[in-house]
């Protein structure tokens, strides 16, 4: 009885492994994507990450013949479209376009668990300056008169930013440093929120990415003061950088592609493959060269 017992028992557990081995090699052999993929962007539509992920949605469309989503969750310093990634299925089909913000935000916003090294790095694309950038029809008409004017009346400007506890948050703490003065900080829900506010002149300035604000500037409806890197950038050369008046400050944004920890290595491969025969591409080139963002690529090891 005890004999029979055991063989019953083997018989089992071989059947059981058996499904196992089966049931692995279908999903190593599933073909991917297959299903459509979910492009989360922590910050609200019409910012400089959301255009990004927009002009990225039909290629990578194209290439797949899977749909491309995109999300918008804004709040919490990006921290609650990262938290959302974070937490997904680590299969490959919930990815987020990201900026530095996903770095400081566990020190910045309290209670989130959010931590970069929580994800898995799909591909850095490419970055652009911070840049400070007023209407075009502010009394502020070169960076040396808004520098002047903050010093002699310190916390009457109003300056925002993309987000409480983000880059361009942190980044104007850093430039109230750098150039001993004080304003105002007008945290929004992504780039495109505080739009109307400035154009509006409820607040005086406003400290965002290049890739941001390009078009805008080149249309005439703002006009960029400076920009926060060690040379004058090529899409805006006219433009004096924060060093050439003697404040050291210097905050580069990016945009890179990221996914939940633990996505199989042959599925990052292939859309860090998908992302970079994408970068190829007229449409995205033109895209970048638009908006301002100098095309950089790293792969996951590097990122």
């Amino acid at each position: 009885m005890r004999k029979n017992a055991k063989i019953f028992l083997t018989a089992i557990f071989v059947a059981l492994c058996c499904v196992m081995m089966v049931g692995g090699l279908a999903f190593a052999q599933e073909k991917f994507p297959s299903k459509p993929i979910t492009f989360v962007i922590p910050w609200a539509a019409g910012g400089g990450q959301d255009l990004g992920a927009r002009a990225f949605q039909p290629v990578i469309e194209k290439f797949t013949g899977v749909s491309v989503l995109v999300v918008n969750k804004p709040g919490g310093g990006g921290s609650i479209g990262f938290g959302e990634v974070m937490r997904s299925a680590p299969d490959g089909y919930t990815l987020c376009h990201i900026s530095p913000s996903i770095n400081i935000v566990k020190y910045t916003i309290k209670g989130t668990d959010v931590d970069y090294v929580k994800f898995e790095p799909i591909i850095f694309t490419a970055y652009a300056p911070e840049t400070l950038v007023v209407r075009n029809e502010s009394p502020l008409k070169t960076l040396k008169e808004f520098l002047d004017y903050a010093k002699a009346n310190p916390g009457k400007l109003r300056v925002g930013n993309p987000g409480y506890g983000a880059i361009h948050h942190v980044g104007g703490i850093g430039l109230e440093l750098a150039a001993k003065i004080k304003f105002i900080h007008v945290p929004y829900k992504g780039t495109a929120a505080g739009f109307p506010d400035l154009l509006g002149g409820h607040i005086d300035a406003y400290l965002v990415s290049l890739n941001d604000v390009l078009h805008m500037i080149n249309g005439g409806i703002l006009r960029a003061l400076g920009v926060a890197c060690p040379e004058r950038n090529k899409f805006v050369p006219a433009v004096p950088t924060f060093v050439e008046l003697g404040v050291n400050h210097n905050v580069l944004s990016y945009h890179a592609w990221l996914g939940p920890k633990g996505i199989p290595k042959e599925r990052v491969k292939i859309l860090y493959d998908l992302f970079l025969k994408a970068l190829d591409t007229k449409e995205i080139k033109t895209h970048y060269e638009t908006h301002g963002g100098q095309i950089s690529v790293k792969g996951p090891e590097e990122f």
